[in-house]
Order: structure tokens, then C-alpha cells, then sequence
């Protein structure tokens, strides 16, 4: 009798870490991807080897124009929404075509890459706000 109720405990036991092993690893996202192995570097060699290529600065003009740009856009903006004759869905619809304007003249005025620059940016600075 004893054995039948040491050989349940130790059944159930086993069932229950069984369990919850099972939840542990659903709980840890798969990735297809390989993680780089983590190798030790002197200060120097740090500083001497860029970790990725520079993108091209934004010159001072350029700042000028982005700004100019989103200033007219949000005049833009403002105008539309204080129009009393549009309804919310011509509202939202005229915002997106003037934001679909200024998104043209960015492109018009940065390469590529400044644009990719901007945005990485502005993606840091967002998770840094905790936004």
C-alpha cells in the first residue's frame, strides 16, 4: 500500500514539473536568427573600427528646408482642421494628402539614406521617451 501511494506522488509530481516546463517554453519566443558571439575588445581596437558606415550629414540648409517643410505642413494642417464645412472623413482625408505632399518634398529634398538617418533617429528618440 505504501508503494502505491509513494509510486502516485512521484507520478504526479513528475506530471506537474512535466507541466510546467511546458509553459516555460512557450513562453520564450523562437527566432530563426543566430545571436553574434560576443567578443572581448581593447579600448583600441573599439575606437579605431566604426561599428556601422555613416550616413550622409544633413547639411544646415537641409535642416532649414525640413523645417520650412513641416512648418507648411502644419499651418496645413491647423487650417484643416479648423474648417467647419468639412466632416471628420474629408478632414482625415485632406490631412493624409497633404501629409502625402510632405512626405514627396522630403524625398525630393534628402537622399535616401538621410531619410533612413531621420527616421532611426526619431525611432530612438521615441523609445527613449518611454513612448
Amino acid at each position: 500500500m505504501k508503494r502505491i501511494i509513494v509510486l502516485s506522488c512521484l507520478v504526479l509530481l513528475g506530471a506537474s514539473a512535466n507541466c510546467q516546463n511546458k509553459k516555460s517554453k512557450k513562453q520564450t519566443p523562437k527566432t530563426d536568427t543566430v545571436a553574434a558571439p560576443i567578443v572581448a575588445e581593447t579600448p583600441q581596437a573599439q575606437v579605431s573600427a566604426p561599428a556601422a558606415p555613416v550616413a550622409a550629414p544633413i547639411t544646415e540648409a537641409q535642416k532649414a528646408k525640413l523645417k520650412e517643410i513641416n512648418k507648411v505642413f502644419k499651418a496645413e494642417k491647423a487650417r484643416i482642421e479648423s474648417d467647419t464645412t468639412l466632416n471628420a472623413d474629408q478632414k482625415a482625408a485632406q490631412i493624409k494628402m497633404a501629409s502625402k505632399e510632405k512626405s514627396k518634398k522630403i524625398k525630393e529634398s534628402f537622399t535616401p539614406e538621410q531619410i533612413q538617418a531621420m527616421k532611426d533617429a526619431q525611432k530612438a528618440k521615441k523609445e527613449a521617451s518611454g513612448e
